[in-house]
C-alpha cells in the first residue's frame, strides 16, 4: 500500500472510530491486508487503537494475524489495552513462536495470567519455547511442523497433507523413522511428480541441512540464505525433530541483526534508540562521545605542538579538515565492508589476508586519485610555496592507505578476540584516524616544507 492509500485508510479508520461504527469498521478491516492494519495501529491515539483492537477481536484469528505483523515494541504497548478474554484468545491463535516472542514483552503478572488461561497444548508449546534463548534457533523455531514416516507412500502423504490444517507453511515434508529421528526431506514438487505408490524413502533427500536449538539465529539465517531454503529443521542431540525455522522468521532476524550492527557502528548501542528513553539513549551514546572527546583532545594537543610551524605556513591549517576527512571516509568504508562481510560469512578468517590485500589495493587507488586532486588544489592555493602541493598530496596518500589498512584490520582483530566487529567502526575508527591523520600530515610538512 502506497503512502497516499495509507493516509486515506488512516482517515477512514479515525472517522469510523469517532462515529463508533463497529460494523463499517469491521468491513474495512476485512478488506484490508493484516500487515497494513498493523502498520496503521501505532499511528492511532490510545482511545482509537483500543476501539480498533476491540473490533479486531470480533475475529480472534484475524486479530492474531494483525498482531503478528506488529513490531514487538508496538505490540508490548498495545496488547495490555485488550480485554483479558480477547488477549487469551489472541495468544491461543498466534503461532507458538510468535506468542513466545510477545509474552516476555508484557508485564510478568499479565503474561503468567495469559499462560494459565491458555489451553494445555498451546501453553505447553509456548512455555517450551520460552526456555530457549530468544536469539537462538530454539527461540525462533515453530514446533508446528509436518512430518511423516519414511515408509509412507506418496498417495498417503498427499492425503495426510490435505488434512493437516494446523501445520504452518508446509514447504517441505520432513521424513522421520520410527523413533521420530529426522532422516530426510522432501519438497512438495517431488511428492507430486512421483507415482502414487512410491514410498517417501525412495524420493526423499537424506542429506538434510539442519540446526540445533542452541545455534545463534544469525547463523541460522546465514544457512537459510546460503542454501536458498524456505525452512530449516531444528533437531536435538539425538537428531529428533523439534521444530522448524521458516523464512519469514529469518527475514525478521536479518532485519534485526542489520539494525543492531548499524547502531553499534555509529556508537548508539545495540537497542532501538527511538524506543528507549532520553536518559537511556544518552547513556548508550556517552562512552563513544567520551572516546571522540579524548581523540579530539589528543588531536588538539598534536596541533598545538606544531603551532610555530602553522604560524610560519598558515596554509597548513586550511588543509587539516580535508586531510582528516579523506582518511576517515576511506577507513569507515573499509571497516563497514569488512564488518558486513564477517556478519554474512562472506569473509572467512582463513582468507583474511586476501580480503585485506584487496582493500589495500582499493585504498591505494583511491589515495592516488585523492592525493593528486587535493595536492593540485594545494599547489594552486599555495603557488608561492610549491612544496605545499607535495605535502598535502603525500599526506592524503598516506592517510587514505593507512585508513584502508586499519579499517580492514581492526574488525578482523576484534573477530579473532571474539568481540563483535561492529563496535570497531564508527567512533573508534574515526577517532583513531583523526589522530593518525594530524600526526602524519605535520610530520610530512616538517620533512618537505618547513626548514
Amino acid at each position: 500500500m502506497d503512502l497516499l492509500a495509507q493516509a486515506r485508510l488512516l482517515d477512514t479508520v479515525r472517522r469510523l472510530v469517532r462515529r463508533s461504527a463497529h460494523t463499517h469498521l469491521d468491513r474495512v478491516i476485512d478488506k484490508t491486508q493484516p500487515a497494513d492494519i498493523a502498520h496503521l495501529i501505532p499511528r492511532l491515539s490510545e482511545r482509537e487503537s483500543k476501539f480498533l483492537l476491540k473490533v479486531l477481536s470480533l475475529d480472534l484469528e484475524r486479530a492474531a494475524e494483525v498482531i503478528s505483523f506488529l513490531d514487538q515494541e508496538d505490540a508490548a504497548e498495545l496488547l495490555p489495552r485488550m480485554e483479558m478474554d480477547d488477549l487469551v484468545g489472541v495468544f491461543t491463535e498466534l503461532s507458538p513462536d510468535d506468542a513466545a516472542d510477545l509474552l516476555p514483552l508484557l508485564p510478568e503478572e499479565l503474561s503468567q495470567q495469559i499462560l494459565d488461561r491458555m489451553k494445555g497444548d498451546e501453553a505447553a508449546d509456548v512455555e517450551e519455547l520460552l526456555h530457549y534463548d530468544p536469539k537462538s534457533a530454539g527461540g525462533i523455531m515453530n514446533p508446528d511442523f509436518f512430518s511423516l514416516n519414511r515408509d509412507v507412500t506418496s498417495r498417503e502423504a498427499i492425503a495426510a497433507l490435505q488434512e493437516a490444517e494446523d501445520a504452518e507453511m508446509v514447504f517441505y515434508i520432513y521424513c522421520v523413522n520410527e523413533e521420530g529421528h529426522l532422516v530426510g526431506t522432501l519438497s512438495l514438487r517431488d511428492l507430486l511428480t512421483h507415482p502414487a505408490d512410491t514410498p517417501l524413502r525412495a524420493i526423499m533427500n537424506p542429506d538434510v541441512i539442519k540446526v540445533t536449538p542452541d545455534m545463534e539465529q544469525e547463523t541460522v539465517a546465514r544457512l537459510v540464505a546460503r542454501y536458498d531454503l524456505l525452512a530449516i529443521p531444528v533437531v536435538d542431540e539425538f537428531n529428533k525433530l523439534l521444530g522448524i525455522v521458516t523464512v519469514d522468521d529469518v527475514i525478521d532476524v536479518v532485519r534485526d541483526e542489520a539494525t543492531e550492527d548499524f547502531l553499534k557502528m555509529v556508537g548508539a548501542g545495540d537497542e532501538e534508540v527511538l524506543e528507549a528513553s532520553v536518559l537511556r539513549s544518552a547513556w548508550m551514546r556517552a562512552p563513544w562521545m567520551a572516546l571522540a572527546a579524548v581523540g579530539g583532545i589528543i588531536g588538539a594537543t598534536l596541533i598545538s605542538r606544531f603551532e610555530a610551524d602553522i604560524t610560519r605556513v598558515a596554509l597548513l591549517a586550511a588543509f587539516i579538515p580535508v586531510v582528516m576527512a579523506m582518511g576517515g571516509n576511506v577507513g569507515i568504508q573499509s571497516a563497514t565492508i569488512m564488518v558486513r562481510g564477517l556478519a554474512t560469512g562472506r569473509v572467512l578468517l582463513r582468507g583474511q589476508w586476501k580480503v585485506l590485500a584487496r582493500e589495500l589495493r582499493t585504498g591505494l587507488l583511491l589515495a592516488v586519485g585523492g592525493g593528486l586532486l587535493v595536492g593540485a588544489a594545494a599547489l594552486v592555493l599555495g603557488w608561492s610555496q610549491p612544496a605545499m602541493g607535495l605535502v598535502v598530496g603525500l599526506a592524503i596518500l598516506a592517510n587514505m592507505c593507512s585508513a584502508a589498512l586499519l579499517g580492514s584490520l581492526i574488525p578482523l582483530v576484534f573477530k579473532r578476540l571474539n568481540v563483535d566487529p561492529a563496535v570497531a567502526t564508527g567512533p573508534i575508527m574515526t577517532t583513531f584516524m583523526d589522530v593518525v591523520g594530524i600526526l602524519v600530515y605535520f610530520l610530512i610538512a616538517k620533512a618537505f616544507l618547513i626548514p
